[in-house]
Order: structure tokens, then C-alpha cells, then sequence
């Protein structure tokens, strides 16, 4: 009864609506979550889905709650903050993981021809594919990983000493200034994974990718500009205090309010982006993926257990760790490793270019000296049949002057 004394009468239908999406949102990903588990037939590709798909759990719980609690919503949006870098990273890996299933990455980018930067920056020198590309392409989405949790605890931290100041575009306050740095740091983000997808578009058309992509990234921008946004209407007074509420408390509320309907359209997106039928196998279900042997065996279908395993495999941030100490650590500890490395495959890639060009000239060639050959097999073909007829007409006159002579 206290929230009907404390909440106007227009927030409690508004967050009884959110709760209601946010029910629906959590219910239909627990299902998808649910049905890779159990079919979780293609580890390599599928704990990456799982990621993405646990995003909407923690956007709808996170928004519900602090739509609800008002006042310290900011530290319910530390988990979701951290989270989002988390997701995008799993959907850049998941990317590189089905291209991975075909080709060797670094060598396709290798074969393949300089790629010009997308509208607008297409008069920017044109990028060569290559390991360092690819390296580049993991270091800028990853950063982002590192950068959005630290500006979350940072935001915490200004709260607490009131200099966070949310929604007042001041230069003494810490808002304006972790706003800009996380805009770059997304914008990089997500640019440099439009990058990996351009130079990869050819062999991603199978994957129908588009879709899945605007599912991270319709939760990404709508999160980040529509705060923006909302907090830039509130201080131009747009958006006003009253009953009781500050404009603060009116911005963040109507935020989450907006996230909650927004996750429940994302959610059903995602039983179509992210289907777990194509990796049905009738032969290994019910089962269990060990991912030390990297093989299956069977278990009951009744027991947990399976579902359980596999989520923690899933959910593992092992190659995060892995791909933060290739990416950033290593470099900086033995350079000239790395470079060495990358002039190592371009010098290979160069021999195995020339080596190509001096078989197809050497195959030049002998098609040269067969079509000559055969050139002259033709000449002496066309020329048995005159010499036959020659040697008739002289056999036709010698019996006419024998038979002439008999007479």
C-alpha cells in the first residue's frame, strides 16, 4: 500500500504495464535460452548466442527495478552497463567464429582486396585486410568491454559525491564528460564491427546476419541516444518536475519505462534472429557437451544437470581473457613479436602469390606448346591427303601409258 501513497496514481499504471513486458521479454528468452541449452549442438557458435540472448533478462529485470526505485536507480544500472559491452563483444565473436567454421580468417582477409572505410569516410586511404586488421577490428570492439563498466563505477562514484550531475550538459559535472567518452567509445565499437562485417559480407550471407545485428543494435542506440535525448528534453524543460518528483526522477523513470516495451519487441525478434532449430540434432538429445574432449554424451532427459553444465560453459569468459591478452597485453610486453609475426604472413602470403603466378604461367605455357603441337599435327594431316591423291594421279597415268603401249 506504501507504493500507492508514494507513486502518482499515472507511475503505477506505467509500471505495472512495464512489468507486464518485462514478464513476457524474461519468460520468452528463458525459452529460447532453454532450447540451446538442450540443443547445444554448436558450442562455438551457440555460447555466443546464449551471451546475447541473456541480455534481455538483465535489460528488463535492471529497468523494472528501476522504475521502481527511483531514487538509486543508477546502481541497478551498473550490472546492465556492464553487461551491453559484453554483449557486443559476443556478437562481434560469434561473427568471427562462423566465418572461422569454412576459412582460415587471417588467410581469407589476406586473398582479398583493399576495402574502402563506409559512407561517410570513404575518402579515408583504403584499409589492407590482414591480421592486423583483424587484431584492430578485436582491440576497438573489446575496449569497449573495459571502458563502459569503468564509466558505470565512475558514475556510481560522482553520484555519491553529488558531482555526477544526470542530464546537466555542465562541464562541472561528470555527466558531460562520461557521456562523450562513451559515445566515442561505442561509436568505435560499433564502427570497427561494420568493418569485420563489409569485409566479410560475402561470406556472412548465409548467416543472415542484418538481423542479428539489429538486435544488438537496436538495444545498444535506443539505450544510449534515448537517454541523451531524454535528458537533453529535461534540460530544456520539456520535460518539468511535479508531483512531488524532480526532473531526474521524470527522465530515468521514463527511460526504464521505455526499455521494459523495448526488450519485449527484442525479445520476439530474437526467436527469429536467433532460432535455436538449425542446431536440432535428434541424435544427441538429450546430451551433454564436454568442452575439454569437445564431445557429447547422453545423459537423461529428465535431469537438469545437462542444462546446468552447459550454461556455465556458455556463459565462460575465458576467451575474453584470452582475446584481452592477445589483443593488448602481449603487444605491449613483446612487440616485436607481433610485428614479426605479421611480416612473416605477408612475406608468405608473397611467395604463395608468386608461386600461384609461376604455375599459372608455366600452365600458360604448356597450353602454348600444345595448341603448337597440335597446330602442327593439323598440317600434317591436311597434307597426307594431297600427297595421296598425287601418288593416284601417277599411278593412273603410268597404267594409261602401259596399256597404251600394250596396244
Amino acid at each position: 500500500m506504501s507504493v500507492y501513497r508514494e507513486y502518482p496514481p499515472l507511475f503505477i499504471t506505467l509500471w505495472i504495464i512495464a512489468g507486464i513486458c518485462s514478464l513476457v521479454a524474461v519468460l520468452l528468452s528463458f525459452y529460447l535460452i532453454y532450447k540451446h541449452l538442450r540443443n547445444y549442438t554448436c558450442p562455438d557458435l551457440q555460447k555466443f548466442i546464449i551471451r546475447i540472448l541473456i541480455m534481455v533478462p538483465i535489460y528488463s529485470t535492471d529497468s523494472w527495478l528501476s522504475l521502481r526505485f527511483v531514487n538509486i536507480s543508477i546502481y541497478f544500472d551498473l550490472l546492465r552497463d556492464c553487461y551491453e559491452a559484453f554483449a557486443l563483444y559476443s556478437f562481434f565473436g560469434l561473427i568471427v567464429s562462423y566465418v572461422e567454421k569454412d576459412f582460415d580468417v587471417v588467410d581469407l582477409l589476406h586473398s582479398k582486396e583493399p576495402m574502402s572505410h563506409p559512407f561517410p569516410l570513404q575518402f579515408l586511404p583504403k584499409i589492407k585486410l590482414g591480421r592486423r586488421f583483424l587484431t584492430h577490428c578485436r582491440r576497438f570492439v573489446l575496449q569497449f568491454v573495459f571502458v563502459k563498466p569503468l564509466i558505470a563505477i565512475v558514475s556510481v562514484i560522482l553520484e555519491i559525491t553529488d558531482y555526477y550531475g544526470e542530464g546537466e550538459f555542465r562541464p562541472d559535472r561528470g555527466y558531460l564528460w562520461l557521456t562523450i567518452i562513451e559515445n566515442i567509445s561505442v561509436g568505435l565499437s560499433l564502427y570497427y564491427l561494420v568493418l569485420y562485417y563489409q569485409a566479410m559480407k560475402d561470406e556472412l550471407k548465409p548467416f543472415k546476419p542484418f538481423g542479428k545485428f539489429l538486435c544488438i543494435k537496436s538495444v545498444i542506440f535506443f539505450a544510449f541516444w534515448q537517454g541523451i535525448i531524454i535528458s537533453f528534453l529535461a534540460y530544456i524543460n520539456v520535460i518539468t518536475a511535479g508531483g512531488g518528483w524532480t526532473i531526474n526522477n521524470i527522465s530515468t523513470a521514463l527511460q526504464d519505462f521505455i526499455t521494459c516495451a523495448e526488450m519485449l519487441l527484442v525479445a520476439i525478434g530474437h526467436h527469429f534472429f536467433f532460432s535455436y532449430k538449425e542446431y536440432r540434432d535428434y541424435n544427441k538429445t538429450p546430451f551433454l557437451y564436454d568442452k575439454k574432449t569437445k564431445t557429447f554424451f547422453n545423459n537423461p532427459s529428465g535431469t537438469i544437470t545437462p542444462i546446468i553444465k552447459n550454461f556455465f560453459t556458455a556463459t565462460s569468459v575465458s576467451d575474453v581473457i584470452a582475446d584481452t591478452k592477445e589483443s593488448f597485453i602481449l603487444p605491449l610486453m613483446r612487440p616485436d613479436d607481433a610485428a614479426h609475426r605479421i611480416k612473416d604472413e605477408e612475406k608468405n602470403l608473397l611467395n604463395i602469390n608468386d608461386e600461384d603466378n609461376l604455375i599459372t604461367n608455366n600452365n600458360n605455357n604448356n597450353n602454348n606448346n600444345n595448341n603448337n603441337n597440335n597446330n602442327n599435327n593439323n598440317n600434317q594431316n591436311s597434307q597426307q591427303p594431297t600427297n595421296q591423291h598425287t601418288t593416284t594421279i601417277k599411278n593412273v597415268n603410268i597404267t594409261m601409258e602401259y596399256q597404251w603401249m600394250i596396244d
